[in-house]
């Protein structure tokens, strides 16, 4: 009889053990970590818009959140547009645009300093202002990979600061304005066609980043 009260007691207390052990595995579980960032930095290569080709180069500046490996970011760059130093045809782009960055390695995160390499994409608006007069508004694409330097103060706190410095490569595609250009063959060619519509701006990207 003792022992058929004592397999009655344990029965009815292994649903109460089982809720136990799910709490402690939930309150075990890490959190996805995540912050609020911001950068600021240079651009400095070369773009087309239409057949106005020559350097560029401006200032960026970015806002955003990163969560787990994923950074999502809000962006603005100011270029300069033209044909060189020689061309009369020069003026100013401004661009905005909202880009996603996914680590593809990075070092430990819990110490002083890491270490993190990343691709992105992302899509943006540019409104081109030339000096002569005349605007051109046209959407583009980015895409682009880099690395950064990570410096984390307070570390051994639950609320660390992030500073370091990045550098970057990045092509902003977009489509040239369409022309009434003649088919021609610029070189050795089977067929004649029109000037290409496809603009591209390659560029470095270097800057220091922070955040909490």
């Amino acid at each position: 009889m003792r022992l058929a009260w004592l397999a009655a007691v344990v029965l009815l207390a292994l649903p109460s053990i089982a809720r136990a052990d799910d709490a402690v595995i939930a309150t075990d579980t890490p959190k996805t970590p995540h912050r609020i960032e911001a950068r600021i930095g240079m651009l400095i290569g070369g773009g087309d818009v239409g057949d106005v080709t020559g350097a560029s180069s401006g200032l960026h500046v970015a806002i955003g959140g990163r969560y787990g490996e994923v950074t999502g970011m809000a962006e603005y760059d100011y270029l300069s547009v033209g044909d060189g130093d020689s061309g009369d045809r020069r003026g100013d782009l401004s661009r905005g645009g909202l880009t996603a960055r996914m680590s593809l390695f990075h070092t430990d995160d819990d110490g002083p300093i890491a270490g993190d390499y990343w691709a992105e994409a992302g899509v943006g608006y540019e409104h081109v202002s030339w000096a002569p007069g005349g605007v051109l508004d046209r959407p583009d694409l980015v895409l682009g990979f880099g690395a950064e330097l990570d410096g984390h103060a307070y570390w051994q706190s639950a609320h660390p600061r992030h500073i370091g410095m990045w550098l970057g490569f990045r092509a902003i595609l977009a489509r040239a304005p369409r022309t009434d250009s003649p088919a021609v063959c610029g070189g050795p060619c089977t067929m004649a066609t029109p000037p290409s519509r496809n603009d591209v701006g390659l560029y470095f990207s270097w800057g220091m980043h922070w955040g909490r």
